[in-house]
């Protein structure tokens, strides 16, 4: 699979922001910090993220998953959701 040096791909969505806010699961709601390790392109062209996130902050542990773009919302340290943790 190569790619295409015609027609370019638009860049993943706020690719230069790393930290996010990972907004679910599919059996769970969150929002949970997250940081994006990665991007690609899954099979229907939608853009996906590798992202290391907390689900909960009281228990030492991580979890790495990869999310549809829709799904992650950039840090806007203006705005921490109640509840959630300032991480800057």
């Amino acid at each position: 699979m190569g790619s295409n040096r015609r027609y370019p791909r638009e860049p993943p969505p706020d690719h230069r922001r790393r930290h996010c806010w990972v907004l679910g699961t599919a059996h769970e709601r969150g929002p949970w910090p997250g940081l994006i390790l990665e991007w690609r392109r899954s099979n229907s062209d939608d853009w996906m993220a590798r992202v290391v996130y907390v689900p909960n902050p009281k228990e030492a542990k991580s979890v790495e998953a990869w999310f549809a773009a829709g799904l992650l919302r950039p840090l806007d340290p203006s705005r921490v959701p109640q509840g959630q943790v300032d991480f800057r």
